[in-house]
């Protein structure tokens, strides 16, 4: 049997920089995951797939809308079979990447499935079912990410109702797709299905899409995705889902309607197949695996990260988490805070934010004041044809950033501005001193800032 220092099972956004950080100090590391996985969900599943159709379908977009920008383009189409292949070739490109650099860092891959039992002994039933081998480890570490959750009151027939596993190798557009969930997944995809001739609605039984984002501006941007080809229905329920004839029959809040596709996007859960025929229990909380602040879960020297544990479901939460684990391991005193990690939404128009919002202000009795700036007034903003959306910022009596949330041109991007803000304890007076270079869309965000006080020149 082999021994190893640290033995991660997942080679997700979580998983593989603990490995490559911690083989970098010397330990002797492995990681396991089948091969066609390393990358996560993220690469394989989420972030990078969605992001390549959302560019199609950004592309086709303007190809349609050429003519705003004095073009002509009078014959568009698209080409279902190589808009998935642009999306493939670009998950291999990355996940190959990830494979060369942890052996470059010296670290030990198992490719397969990893079944943790007691003593930290690791079973690994190969990709390609040749064999079963044991490793041992001082330390393990659970990246195990999470897997879409259909709950089942849906219907199990994957070739009519879809996770977004099924909706990112769909073999064709459906005609009409119902979208149960109005979360990031739901309304990405959605989008994209839109974009290219979907007729495509959107059910959220709360109140407003995208949990997490301030209210007046889930609101302020129904409208906006109602102009965009999606009917979005909040506070709404699927009541009935079933197949008929090869389609899908839903009642919708009493109303029946039929969808060529469903795509259920009611959320994720922690994926703990590694517990599979187990000899070993791991407390959990919520759905999460139950961690102390040293991400130690209930087995000694068993920890785990990223979507396995509390806090956002985010890829990058997941490097965060690894990072700080690294660090607790090299002695520092360090523990994680989620206060600001950032979210963000691909759309077109992109959505991100980050800190409080206006409601968590005000129920927690904060006194904060309000910047505004239009991407309208942006002249980067308009020459690009994104004159649509806005920033808002919260700052403190003191001039510190509590938050802020972006809809519009860049925001993904953008929003970097507001994490450093907060996350620097950076005041108003001293970011203003910050120049910003002319034209860009950053400048929308220094502008907001001012606002807030009252010192901007375009309030």
């Amino acid at each position: 049997m082999q021994n190893f220092d640290l033995v991660i099972l997942g080679g997700g956004p979580g998983g593989y920089p603990l490995a490559a950080r911690m083989a970098r100090k010397g330990w002797q590391v492995a990681i396991v995951d089948h091969a066609s996985e390393f990358g996560g969900t993220c690469l394989n599943w989420g972030c990078i797939p969605t992001k390549a159709l959302l560019a199609s379908a950004r592309s086709y977009h303007l190809l349609k809308n050429a003519a705003d920008f004095g073009l002509s383009c009078s014959e568009t189409s698209f080409d279902w079979p190589k808009i998935l292949e642009r999306k493939s070739k670009i998950t291999l490109q990355l996940r190959q990447g990830i494979v060369k650099m942890l052996e470059k860092s010296g670290v030990t891959i198992f490719n397969g499935h990893g079944q943790l039992g007691k003593d930290r002994v690791i079973k690994v039933s190969r990709s390609d079912n040749t064999e079963t081998i044991e490793i041992q480890a001082k330390k393990v570490c659970l990246a195990v990410g999470s897997i879409p959750a259909a709950p089942a009151v849906f219907p199990a027939d994957r070739n009519i109702f879809w996770t977004s596993n099924e909706a990112l190798n769909a073999d064709k557009v459906p005609e009409s797709l119902l979208v149960v969930g109005g979360g990031v997944i739901g309304i990405e995809l959605g989008q994209v299905f839109a974009e290219f001739g979907s007729k495509v609605c959107v059910v959220e039984m709360m109140p407003q899409i995208l949990p997490g984002l301030d209210n007046a501006t889930a609101k302020r941007l129904l409208p906006v995705f109602k102009k965009a080809g999606l009917e979005v229905l909040v506070g709404k329920k699927v009541e009935a889902l079933a197949a008929t004839n090869g389609r899908a029959t839903a009642t919708i809040d009493g109303s029946t309607r039929e969808f060529d596709k469903v795509l259920i996007a009611v959320g994720r859960r922690v994926n703990m197949s590694f517990l599979q025929n187990s000899d070993l229990e791991i407390e959990t909380e919520k759905g999460f695996i139950k961690i102390d602040d040293h991400y130690m879960t209930s087995q000694s020297d068993v920890y785990a990260i990223g979507d396995a544990v509390k806090g956002p479901m985010l890829a990058h939460k997941a490097s965060y988490d690894a990072m700080i684990l690294a660090a607790q391991w090299q002695g520092k005193k360090l523990t994680a805070d989620y206060s600001l990690v950032p979210s963000c939404v691909y759309t077109h128009p992109e959505i991100a934010w980050v800190g409080l919002n206006e409601e968590q202000l005000k129920e927690r009795q904060i006194e904060y004041k309000t910047g505004r700036s239009m991407f309208s007034a942006n002249g980067k903003a308009l020459t690009a044809g994104e004159g649509d959306g806005q920033i808002k910022t919260l700052l403190s009596t003191d001039g510190k950033l509590l938050g802020a949330v972006i809809w519009g041109p860049e925001a993904s991007n953008i929003i970097n501005e507001a994490t450093m803000m907060s996350q620097f304890g950076i005041s108003n007076h001293d970011f203003s001193m910050m120049i910003h270079p002319h034209p860009t869309l950053s400048e929308a965000f220094m502008e907001s800032v001012e606002n807030a006080s009252g010192e901007g020149v375009h309030g």
